[in-house]
């Protein structure tokens, strides 16, 4: 699993909640996960901060970091090569 070694867990750098590749708006979540509304919701409060990173691929903690951090002020031109 080589996408969860770079995932520095206990903020160690910047934290996913400020980066432009993390989403956690509620529905994002739900479209990412599709047959969340059966259990639960994207809206649940034990979500916390919590989302879906686009370039993980992954619902990760606001609080976790990884090296490949975007400031949301960059947006996600780098990612995805477009403005």
């Amino acid at each position: 699993m080589k996408i969860l070694n770079s995932i520095q867990w206990k903020n160690s750098g910047p934290v996913c909640q400020d980066c432009a590749c993390f989403q956690n708006d509620p529905a994002v979540v739900e479209n990412a996960y599709h047959g969340l509304t059966i259990m639960s919701s994207g809206f649940a409060s034990v979500r916390d901060r919590d989302g879906f990173c686009n370039f993980h691929k992954l619902y990760l903690s606001a609080r976790d970091s990884c090296p490949q951090f975007a400031p949301c002020n960059a947006g996600l031109k780098e990612f995805t090569g477009k403005d």
